[in-house]
This record gives structure tokens, C-alpha cells and sequence, in this order.
């Protein structure tokens, strides 16, 4: 029953990250740079954010397999039905903001402000249940792995590939109508950030409540 509820969080939490998603979408300032080059490439294929971002997901995980080959680990196979779900929630919890139109920079500003916190939420409750990786984190830890590297440099020179890749399509075939922008560096910074606080906040409590049957005492300190 544990693991099941640890599912049903892990979930939940790839839920809420579409929210903060979609919300930044919304708020016109820039969206993630992980979504900096899927939106890109949805808009130019006009196929929907959530499909493009299955598409890529899977990508993900076929280049961790072969970066690590024996390594991989069977587990991570997993990343596949996430990230269909995951695509899944994208297009749903998109379909209710469609009409939402911002008229003010500071409204633009607070969705934004918003969507990053939600997103670093969603991302704390996946994180903690330690079930596998988001795929895209995936491709990162296996890159630390294959080639002995910290994850924040790869994180960071990831994030400007994602970028880059999506500036470049948008010059290519959106003329030049990027969704890249301040809330794009905001994202890079600030994410990681508050995921570090609302873990120290909430993992203890997550963890109990997900990992230790309630009559376990051994995981009060």
C-alpha cells in the first residue's frame, strides 16, 4: 500500500509541474528551459505541447540507455508511462487556460512568480518518492555518470542546449515569436532554489507519510 501511495504522489506531482507548465505559458514571460525548445517545436509542427513532450521524453530515455548500456538501470524503463502521463497532464491541465489573457506586466509577472513555485512544488513531491527521475533529469544524471561530471555543470549546459535549441527553431520557423525570456532565466534560477526549501520543509513529513507504515517508529528522530 505504500509504494501504491508513493505512486499515486509521484503522480500528483508531474500533475502539478504541468500546472506551473501551462502557467507560464500563460504569463507570456518566458517558459522553462526544458520546455524552451518543445514549445517551439510543437508551435512550428502544430502538434500538441503535451505529444511533443512524450515524443522527447522517450528520446531521453533511449540516449540514457545508450550512454550507460549495462548500467541502465531496468527501473528507469519506468520513465516511459511517466512520461506519456506526463504529456497526458501537459495537454489536459492546458486545455483549461487557453482563453486566459494577462492585460498587465505585473499580472504577466505574478503568473509567472506563480507557475515557478508550482512547478518547483510538483517537482519536490516526485523528487522525494524517489521512484525514477523525470526523464529529462534522467539524461542529466546519466550524463554525470558516463562521463564523471557534476550534475550542476551538466544541468547548466543542458539548459542552454534546451535554450539554444529553441531559439534556433524559433528563428528557423516561428519567425522569431520566441517564448524565451526573462521568466526563462527566472525559471533556471530560482527552480532548483525553492525545491531545495520546500524539501527541507516537507521531505520528512512526505517521506512518513509515503515511505513508513504508521506504527513505524524508527523514522522519528
Amino acid at each position: 500500500m505504500k509504494y501504491i501511495l508513493r505512486i499515486m504522489i509521484y503522480f500528483f506531482g508531474l500533475f502539478i509541474i504541468t500546472i506551473g507548465i501551462n502557467l507560464s505559458i500563460v504569463s507570456g514571460l518566458g517558459i522553462s528551459p526544458v520546455s524552451a525548445f518543445t514549445l517551439p517545436i510543437s508551435k512550428s509542427l502544430n502538434m500538441s505541447l503535451g505529444a511533443v513532450t512524450t515524443c522527447a521524453y522517450v528520446v531521453f530515455v533511449f540516449i540514457q540507455y545508450l550512454l550507460l548500456k549495462e548500467k541502465f538501470k531496468k527501473r528507469n524503463i519506468l520513465q516511459i508511462p511517466f512520461s506519456i502521463a506526463f504529456g497526458f497532464f501537459v495537454d489536459f491541465t492546458g486545455s483549461f487556460m487557453n482563453n486566459i489573457e494577462l492585460n498587465s506586466y505585473g499580472a504577466q509577472f505574478l503568473v509567472l512568480i506563480f507557475s515557478i513555485i508550482i512547478c518547483a512544488v510538483g517537482a519536490t513531491l516526485y523528487i522525494v518518492m524517489d521512484i525514477v527521475p523525470n526523464a529529462h533529469e534522467g539524461l542529466q544524471l546519466s550524463v554525470c555518470e558516463r562521463f564523471n561530471l557534476p550534475f550542476s555543470k551538466v544541468k547548466i549546459a543542458s539548459d542552454c542546449i534546451f535554450v539554444f535549441i529553441g531559439f534556433m527553431i524559433t528563428f528557423l520557423f516561428l519567425e522569431g515569436n520566441t517564448a524565451i525570456r526573462e521568466g526563462t532565466i527566472l525559471s533556471a534560477l530560482l527552480t532548483g532554489k525553492i525545491i531545495g526549501v520546500f524539501s527541507k520543509k516537507t521531505g520528512s513529513m512526505l517521506k512518513k507519510i509515503a515511505f513508513y507504515d504508521q506504527t513505524d517508529t524508527s523514522c522519528i528522530r
